[in-house]
């Protein structure tokens, strides 16, 4: 009984365990809608929910709430996890953080334009904005999956790859696939995180404060028609990394007390709520609908590849910005290619950009589930053939952009 505990506090905090946990809760979500209840899953998770009224009507279902509510709770721990490596890790360096931000922005610019080259011309030309997003959770996932094969720093590159991904993508969305947005709530919005950070920049302001503020924020972004669960990451950021006192750390304590119930409750249900895709004969039958399911699974396996991996060689190249710790450009291929796991946001466009043709929001989940899985067939077996952590080197290329080769 003495160890029960620590083997408890190993297994909550463990990425392989809640990956794997992850992996059931796809299986489960699949098996439910394609299975002899499969009624039930969608008369669950797109039950009709009216909680806060008019100014809430972005969460119409029992699944937007999971999405843009409780999946807050994890958006939480990456700004957590981030601010960490802000000022402890890779992410303390300007060079090395600006290499997943040119990433993120050539992910989405390939995966784009592969779409719009299959697609072109067909009933489904206007989704090029489907396949740019990558979703977090299941990307972090399949790293954890990959064990002692991924190096750490890609682990920190891929997650700060993700969230300015979503940040780029929900502004894809609000600019060109939705007229809903409130300016006047995301004014509101910027003005709480302006003042948030001169909060934490001028005072030794308090977790609680910052959590308030971020609860704050969250509504903005909820009523401005903006995916609110974004506002976890800026909470995240903010919080403050020392205590008033300056003996604790007032970050870590949160992150560790909030990590298990996002790994092993948030995203199981975030999983079974949104991977419940459901197959069925003449998916593709309708006009336009192989071209979309095409330019979708294409996008998501070479766009996302490519264009990650073209932007982020490009900025090292130029001397801007340098590779994690450890990390060798055979790892940032696999990690590019794993990037192209996504369905959330992917689903949300979908919807919007092809209204009243359900067969092509079809034929866009069937290109997101296949284009997914071949995406982390294809970095797993990148990975797998790159060995583990590569040698700990802080600047594989010349500041100066000289004609030094960079080790792959």
């Amino acid at each position: 009984m003495s160890h029960t505990g620590p083997r408890l506090h190993r297994l909550l905090h463990s990425d392989v365990a809640a990956a794997w946990v992850l992996v059931v809760a796809v299986a489960v979500a699949l098996a439910w809608a394609n299975g002899s209840w499969a009624h039930t899953y969608t008369a669950t998770w797109l039950h009709p929910s009216r909680a806060g009224g008019h100014a809430f009507e972005g969460f119409a279902t029992v699944r937007d709430w999971v999405n843009g509510g409780l999946m807050a709770v994890f958006f939480l721990v990456v700004g957590l996890e981030i601010g960490r490596e802000r000022r402890h890790g890779d992410l303390g360096d300007a060079r090395t953080a600006v290499v997943p931000v040119a990433g993120a922005l050539g992910g989405m610019a390939g995966a784009g334009l592969v779409y719009a080259l299959v697609a072109h011309g067909g009933p489904g030309s206007n989704g090029w904005g489907i396949p740019m997003a990558t979703d977090i959770a299941f990307a972090l996932g399949a790293l954890a999956l990959l064990g002692r094969r991924v190096p750490p720093g890609l682990r920190v590159f891929l997650l700060t790859l993700a969230v300015a991904d979503d940040i780029g993508s929900v502004v894809v969305l609000a600019v060109f696939y939705s007229s809903g947005t409130r300016p006047l709530a995301l004014v509101a919005a910027a003005a709480v995180v302006a003042a948030l950070v001169v909060l934490r920049r001028r005072t030794r302001a308090s977790t609680a404060v910052m959590v308030l503020g971020g609860v704050v924020l969250w509504v903005l972004l909820a009523v401005g028609g903006v995916e609110p669960a974004l506002a976890g990451v800026w909470t995240g950021l903010l919080i403050p990394g020392r205590s008033a006192d300056g003996a604790s750390d007032p970050a870590e304590r949160l992150e560790r007390q909030i990590a298990p119930w996002s790994a092993f409750v948030v995203l199981p249900l975030f999983a079974v709520a949104n991977a419940g895709i459901t197959f069925h004969a003449g998916m593709l039958a309708g006009p336009g609908a192989a071209g979309v399911f095409w330019g979708v699974g294409l996008a998501r396996v070479f766009g996302k590849l490519v264009g990650i991996t073209v932007a982020c060689f490009v900025v090292v190249r130029a001397g801007l910005g340098r590779l994690p710790a450890g990390v060798r450009w055979r790892h940032m291929a696999g990690g590019a290619a794993v990037a192209g796991i996504g369905f959330t946001v992917p689903l949300l466009i979908a919807e919007l950009a092809f209204v009243g043709r359900p067969h092509l929001v079809a034929a866009a989940e069937l290109g997101l589930f296949a284009g997914s899985a071949v995406a982390f067939a294809v970095g797993a077996v990148i990975l797998m053939l790159s060995g583990g952590d590569g040698p700990v080197d802080r600047d594989p290329t010349p500041v100066d952009g000289g004609d030094e080769p960079i080790p792959w």
